[in-house]
């Protein structure tokens, strides 16, 4: 379902990244957590992420300093409001907070199963 798709979680909570990699890595989906201050590591094209979990917080940051990631469907939690900017072809969703992790790996699941590269 999700094989070889990468999931990234932009700062957050520990527990986030431990349950999403504890529900969606035995599907064959890598997840990851990158910290805002280590954001500059992941500057190579070929680790651009299917998704990216980002609190509507860290939201500019994480979009406008990765090249390729404003493209990238996103899973928002955090207000309901849209962020400012956001490209025709991108696909977000918003998870108002607090958010139950189920409603989480729904919203992930729903948009990796959307992503062009899952036929």
């Amino acid at each position: 379902m999700v094989n070889g798709q990468r999931v990234v979680v932009f700062d957050g909570l520990n527990e986030t990244e431990e349950v999403l990699k504890a529900i969606l890595e035995p599907q064959g989906c890598s997840v990851d957590r990158v910290r805002q201050r280590n954001v500059n590591d992941l500057d190579c094209p070929c680790e651009i992420p299917s998704i990216v979990v980002v609190h509507d917080d860290d939201l500019n940051e994480s979009t406008t300093s990765q090249p390729g990631w404003n493209e990238v469907p996103k899973v928002v939690i955090g207000s309901v409001r849209k962020p400012k900017s956001t490209s025709s072809g991108q696909t977000t969703r918003f998870l108002m907070q607090p958010f139950q992790y189920a409603e989480l790996i729904d919203s992930i699941e729903s948009l990796l199963q959307q992503s062009p590269g899952n036929d």
